[in-house]
């Protein structure tokens, strides 16, 4: 199965050239915010999972919930994304607009996953080798991972860098068993 960030790419991508066409980005960003919120609800996750719900049922449930915060478009949004299964993807979805976003002003936003707390001076580091890469100015959110055992995942944007000790790992044992 394709990864999350992966499968709502494309939906932030038309999302963010609407934006740009009609100069919305504030609406849009409200919307994905206001149905990230929704959506990353425990109870509101099982009416999406339930197979005895109709697609229908569904969307009037977030029109009902969102009131006056939905426009056509983002009701639209709505219908397209539940009638291809998408609805649990909308957090990413919003993740990734406001990526695309922040690109479109200069700057990207990295995470950088590591199975330790990464202190100020790493995080800057970091920030410095990644805006020499990409030539803009980046900033750091930072996640950890216990189960990476060391090193560190940095996604920025569409690029993802894995220098972590269990990829390496993965990677060693598959050289030697081939």
């Amino acid at each position: 199965m394709a990864e999350a960030s992966t499968l709502a790419r494309p939906y932030a991508r038309a999302i963010f050239n609407t934006a740009t066409a009609d100069d919305s980005f504030d609406t849009w960003s409200d919307t994905l915010s206001l149905l990230k919120e929704i959506v990353s609800n425990q109870s509101v996750q099982e009416i999406i999972g339930n197979p005895n719900i109709e697609i229908l049922q569904i969307i009037s449930f977030f029109t009902d919930v969102c009131k006056e915060g939905l426009d056509d478009k983002g009701i639209n949004f709505l219908k397209i994304a539940a009638e291809n299964g998408r609805l649990d993807l909308i957090p990413e979805i919003a993740d990734s607009f406001n990526i695309l976003q922040a690109e479109r002003g200069g700057n990207i936003e990295a995470q950088v996953i590591s199975a330790y707390a990464v202190n100020a001076a790493q995080k800057k580091s970091i920030a410095a080798a990644l805006e020499k890469r990409f030539g803009r100015e980046v900033s750091i959110k930072t996640k950890i991972d216990k189960s990476l055992l060391g090193g560190i995942i940095i996604h920025a944007g569409d690029v993802v860098i894995d220098g972590s000790v269990k990829t390496q790992l993965e990677k060693i044992t598959h050289s030697l068993l081939s």
